[in-house]
């Protein structure tokens, strides 16, 4: 008996000198409102609802503290009813489930979104941050930059950065994050490596200010509320804004009219010292075309690089300098601060052999998802240059308008022909796409893509237009002939012109694409359904009709 007691004790203590730690997880639904859909979240059986959200707020937190760490069951369901008194009884629909990883030390936020997507972060817990209170020494840290650049994609860049961050032993300066960051092009893995990298600064009361290597309002706002839910920082660190269009035209008028290249910078530092606003890199190209001296220009963009909102897109603005010299110190600028180096040599377009290659390494990728990456990937290196036609090929290799978006943008860098970019507009179906896509190319170009009311081209030119195209010997060169001819913002058509110029190319296939880059200058699209006279096989006819429908 004495044994069996005695084993029981042992038993007893060896259980308690092992007890599980705990953790928090706090549940984020993010959009869900009582006007969408709303959800349960179960962990380990226990319920979660965001119909509880009785402000409505557009973000609301349930944070559940002291969950065992490990192994933990998620189960997310979607309510058969927004009603919080039916939460109890309702059989609701299961459409997620998975496990996660609770660990000792970390906290876990789980943010759940109006479409039900389920997105995992994990934080290090405030009480567990590294004593040591030194950020990274400069050798150290030039040595892990080197080696990050290095890496041959930005999954890989990503992965290393993360590695960093996870380091228990390494501590970071706000400035150090930002220049990790850059080296990143998707804005999703920015946010989550800004995060994850929060655990490790040292200087906290200056983390808000990496807010501007976020171009999409998203993720600014999804940072701003990140950094907002970290006590020691405050909110005064997060005044700073995107400059409105009108205030922007303001500050341009007021410097324009400064009568000496003197006063002229003062205005433009007084604006850049302004802790209030941030400006585009396209704002900050169009302030500098308003100093001549290129010594004022270079302390200038130096004194914008902070203000900046979209940080990865500031390598491109070597080419405000003619000067080889203030290229390269700008370039070393830009290095200095995370930023990849343009080539700022002679733009050489890349090989009709060497972009079949690429385009069949991205084709061979098994999902949207890595032909995407891949894609990004040959647009934000600095060593290739494409054809508006190479961009466009690689572009229609991406079927999610968002991304294609993201990737027309980037592509402008990399650009030979940039006069032409307006003409990529066809690539996106959707009006607001297309709209967006617009905007930014005008800004890019100057080129204000389909100004004023439609008038469609004269008798005397159109046939003049129709002789032209059949000229061409060959049916390949007609239908190229075609397409630039719609992609021209300048010209519109009436159904029946459009007619018969579709009407000299043979193929069907041709036809219908062309008839697709038609719609945007059609004068009576009341009457484009005539179009479909041009097909022998319905398939065609319903592509058509479902292309019209999505770009109006």
């Amino acid at each position: 008996m004495k044994t069996i007691l005695n084993t029981l004790i042992i038993c007893f203590l060896a259980v308690a000198g092992t007890a599980q730690t705990t953790s928090t997880v706090n549940i984020m639904f993010r959009g869900v409102t009582k006007n969408t859909n709303n959800y349960e979240v179960r962990i380990d059986d226990k319920r979660y609802f965001s119909n509880t959200n009785t402000n409505n707020a557009p973000t609301y937190k349930v944070s559940v503290n002291h969950i065992l760490t490990g192994t933990r069951a998620l189960k997310l369901y979607r309510l058969k009813s927004n009603s919080v008194s039916a939460n109890a009884n309702s059989q609701n629909t299961l459409i997620y489930s998975n496990n996660f990883v609770l660990r000792d030390g970390y906290d876990m936020n789980i943010t759940i979104l109006a479409n039900g997507e389920v997105q995992f972060s994990e934080v290090m817990s405030d009480v567990n941050m590294p004593v040591n209170t030194g950020a990274m020494g400069s050798a150290a840290f030039n040595t892990l930059k080197q080696n990050i650049q290095s890496q041959g994609s930005q999954a890989a860049r990503s992965e290393k950065i993360r590695d960093a961050f996870w380091n228990n032993d390494n501590r970071f300066a706000s400035a150090q994050v930002r220049q990790l960051l850059v080296m990143v092009s998707s804005e999703s893995d920015r946010l989550d490596l800004a995060k994850l990298a929060y655990a490790g600064v040292t200087d906290t009361e200056n983390f808000a200010t990496l807010s501007n290597v976020f171009n999409s309002t998203t993720r600014k706002n999804e940072f701003a509320e990140f950094v907002q839910s970290k006590s020691d920082v405050t909110s005064a660190t997060t005044a700073r804004v995107l400059i409105s269009d009108s205030n922007f035209n303001t500050l341009v008028t007021n410097v324009k009219n400064k009568w000496s290249q003197s006063l002229k910078g003062e205005a433009l530092r007084d604006a850049f010292m302004n802790s209030n606003y941030y400006y585009t890199t396209i704002q900050v190209r169009q302030l500098m075309g308003l100093v001549t001296s290129e010594s004022d220009r270079m302390d200038l963009i130096k004194l914008a690089y902070p203000t900046v909102s979209d940080a990865n897109n500031f390598a491109s603005l070597y080419d405000v300098f003619a000067s080889t010299a203030n290229r390269a110190e700008f370039n070393d600028f830009v290095g200095s601060k995370g930023g990849e180096t343009l080539n700022t040599g002679v733009k050489s377009q890349m090989t009709v052999n060497n972009f079949n290659l690429l385009m069949t390494s991205i084709q061979s990728k098994w999902s949207q998802a890595l032909k995407t990456d891949a894609v990004r990937d040959a647009f934000v290196n600095t060593s290739n240059y494409f054809s508006i036609d190479q961009i466009r090929k690689l572009l229609t290799l991406v079927t999610s308008e968002t991304d294609r978006l993201e990737l027309a943008k980037q592509s402008f860098r990399s650009v030979m022909d940039p006069a032409m970019f307006y003409q990529l507009g066809d690539l996106f179906p959707t009006n607001s796409y297309r709209n967006e896509f617009n905007t930014y190319a005008s800004a890019q170009t100057g080129v204000t893509v389909n100004p004023g009311v439609k008038t469609p081209m004269t008798n005397t030119d159109f046939s003049i237009l129709v002789l032209t195209i059949r000229g061409n010997f060959l049916q390949l060169l007609k239908v190229q002939a075609e397409r630039d001819v719609f992609a021209n913002p300048n010209n519109f058509f009436t159904t029946a012109q459009i007619k018969q110029l579709i009407l000299l190319i043979n193929a069907e296939p041709s036809r219908l694409e062309l008839a697709k880059l038609s719609f945007k200058t059609v004068t009576d699209p009341e009457n484009f359904n005539q179009i479909n006279d041009l097909f022998q096989m319905q398939a065609s006819k319903d592509e058509l009709a479902a292309y019209v429908k999505n770009y109006q």
